[in-house]
C-alpha cells in the first residue's frame, strides 16, 4: 500500500498542521492518487477530476492549521474535503459531462495502444457501474478499495457500525458485479 508508517504519516501531519510545505508536500505525494481516483469515480472527465483534485488540496493546506485528530485517520478528513468539492463543483453547475473518448494517459501509453485502449475502457465501465449505485455504498467502495481504510475506519468516517459498512459493501460488491456482468452480456 503505502511506504509511509502510521507513525510517520501522523508526524507529517503535525508538522503540516504546524505550517511545514514539505510536510503537506509529502502527504500530496502520500493521497493524491486516492483523492483523484475518488474524484474521478464522481465526474465525468479526467480534466474536471484533476481541477477538483487540485481543489481538494488547496483546501486541505488552507484548513491543515485547524485539523482535529479525534480519532479518526487523516485520510477520512481529507476523503471529505474531497467529498465536499465534487458536491460543491456540482451544485455550482460549473462541470458539464465530457465525452469519454479522452487521450490515453502517457503510463499507459507505455504499454501499447491495445491494453490502453482495453484498460480505459475497463476504468469506463467500473466508474459508470460506481455512479450507479446509491451513494453510501459508492462511498463504502471508495473507502474500502480506492482509500484503503480498514472497516472500522470506515464506519466512523461515515458514521455508521461495522456491521452497517459490511453490509452496504456487500451489497455494493454484488451490485457492481451484476452490472458489470449484464455489460458483459450485452456486447456478446
Amino acid at each position: 500500500m503505502s511506504a509511509v508508517t502510521d507513525r510517520r504519516l501522523a508526524r507529517l501531519v503535525r508538522r503540516a498542521c504546524d505550517g511545514d510545505p514539505r510536510a503537506f508536500g509529502r502527504l500530496y505525494d502520500e493521497y493524491a492518487d486516492r483523492v483523484y481516483a475518488f474524484v474521478r469515480s464522481r465526474t465525468d472527465s479526467s480534466h474536471d477530476a484533476e481541477d477538483i483534485t487540485a481543489a481538494v488540496f488547496l483546501k486541505a493546506w488552507e484548513a491543515i492549521g485547524s485539523y482535529d485528530d479525534r480519532g479518526l485517520p487523516f485520510s477520512a478528513w481529507l476523503f471529505r474535503i474531497a467529498r465536499n468539492a465534487v458536491v460543491d463543483e456540482y451544485r455550482r453547475g460549473a462541470r458539464r459531462p465530457i465525452p469519454t473518448e479522452e487521450a490515453v494517459e502517457p503510463e499507459e501509453a507505455d504499454e501499447g495502444p491495445d491494453v490502453a485502449v482495453i484498460a480505459a475502457a475497463d476504468a469506463a465501465r467500473v466508474r459508470e457501474a460506481v455512479r450507479a449505485l446509491t451513494e453510501e455504498q459508492a462511498l463504502v467502495i471508495a473507502l474500502r478499495f480506492w482509500w484503503d481504510m480498514s472497516i472500522k475506519e470506515t464506519a466512523q468516517t461515515l458514521g455508521k457500525n461495522e456491521n452497517a459498512i459490511k453490509a452496504l459493501q456487500h451489497r455494493a460488491v454484488r451490485s457492481l458485479a451484476r452490472m458489470l456482468e449484464e455489460g458483459d452480456d450485452d456486447g456478446a
